[in-house]
């Protein structure tokens, strides 16, 4: 949005969500939300706590999250503390009110069709209909007609279920492998709540919900083709070989965008109603496919974004080095990476659980890593490291720090 112009840095929040200016909220500035220096990062830690089942709910989180007070003793701008579950709240409430639709329609629009990862990157899992005949194995989804072998081809079928790595949980009880954390913090309270997350999070309405800083559903290659176009300029990046398997874009997809009706069920047959999420993708616009295997783009060059300075903001570097803390580990939106020697060689951001994603720019890399068992990030690290040394590229020091479990990839 910023690099179409539709949203300012330096603009008031309440400028563009005028509720978002109560408590005390109304000098804070775009900048300082994405810059993880507004203050709420502990906005919402009361929220839910009697229900935990509210923040599934958006429209509520995001009016909470409007009438919420900044923490006391940070100055607006002076201190950079990781915004770790807000973060997604105040994003996309700044996205929704700015665009004037809704968080999944712009993700939709601005990232999952370009990029052609329909089926594989999702912010909340959407819900569908589909009406099954068990005689014929044929289902009606969403009024097309499709295969059925007894399995709901939807995208929960397809979610793996979230586990703990057990080895690595002692890592985070052990005070040894985190000497510079203060005496009076409880790490076993920190184990605890990691061992609940699994539960929670495989929820099935947690796993519908929209909750952008915690509750992304994607393949690793979803992950990384992102991170690929953010890398090259914003240019869509070729399709993957016709050896990834399953093709790219072949998934069953479909967004909440517009809102589903019900299709009929099929007359003179037999059939049980059952919830899932997805529809066959069968447009082939903007695809060409080639007699090698691999399916082209027909629209070569096309972008994402196309503001030439759009890494330096992403970096806080450069113009926008004054919107950002100095020396902090954030840029604007994402988490800075460094080589060895200090310097600054791209951004990404890895998650609680171990996976990660990040771009290289000067060596135009991107990877992502994304595990369905929570660990401590070694075993992340471990394949980071293998990859960027076989290329002969720097590797962040973020993973030559995890890869002997002196620090978790995310505190």
């Amino acid at each position: 949005m910023f690099s179409h112009r539709k949203l300012k840095l330096e603009e008031n929040v309440t400028k563009i969500w005028p509720e978002f200016g109560a408590n005390g909220k109304d000098i804070i500035k775009v900048h300082h939300v994405l810059n993880h220096t507004s203050g709420l990062h502990n906005a919402l830690v009361e929220f839910g706590s009697e229900n935990p089942m509210e923040i599934a709910d958006w429209d509520e989180c995001l009016r909470q999250i409007a009438m919420s007070k900044p923490e006391p003793e940070t100055e607006l701008g002076q201190q950079q503390v990781y915004h770790y579950l807000t973060f997604g709240w105040l994003c996309g409430g700044i996205i929704e009110r700015a665009s004037g639709k809704k968080f999944q329609e712009i993700l939709e629009e601005a990232f999952i069709r370009p990029l052609n990862i329909e089926g594989e990157l999702y912010v909340g899992i959407p819900p569908g209909t589909f009406y099954c005949n068990y005689e014929t194995e044929v289902a009606v989804i969403n009024g097309i007609i499709m295969p059925f072998n007894g399995y709901p081809p939807g995208v929960e079928s397809r979610l793996a279920t979230l586990t703990i790595d057990e080895y690595d949980l002692r890592k985070y009880q052990n005070r040894g492998y985190h000497p510079d954390v203060p005496t009076t913090y409880r790490l076993d309270q920190i184990a605890e709540l990691i061992t609940t997350l699994p539960v929670f999070f495989n929820m099935l309405n947690i796993r519908r919900a929209i909750l952008p800083a915690t509750n992304g559903h994607c393949s690793a290659r979803a992950v990384a083709r992102y991170y690929a176009a953010l890398a090259d300029g914003g240019v869509i990046p070729p399709p993957h070989s016709s050896l990834s398997k399953p093709l790219l874009g072949s998934h069953t997809h479909i967004p909440k965008f517009p809102p589903q009706e019900k299709s009929k069920k099929p007359k003179g047959k037999k059939s049980k109603e059952v919830t899932a999420d997805s529809k066959e993708n069968t447009s082939n616009k903007g695809k060409d496919a080639g007699v090698d295997g691999y399916t082209r783009l027909t629209n070569n060059g096309s972008k994402i974004f196309s503001n030439p300075k759009i890494h330096d903001a992403f970096l806080g570097v450069g113009d926008y080095e004054n919107l950002t803390f100095p020396n902090g580990p954030f840029g604007l939106g994402f988490k800075r990476n460094k080589a060895a020697d200090g310097s600054i060689i791209g951004y990404g951001h890895s998650g609680i659980g171990g996976s990660t994603g990040f771009c290289d720019i000067k060596n135009r890399f991107a990877i992502s890593v994304s595990l369905n068992k929570m660990s401590y990030g070694a075993t992340t690290a471990k394949i980071v490291g293998l990859v960027c040394s076989e290329l002969n590229i720097p590797l962040p020091v973020e993973f030559s720090f995890v890869k002997d479990f002196e620090k978790p990839l995310i505190r």
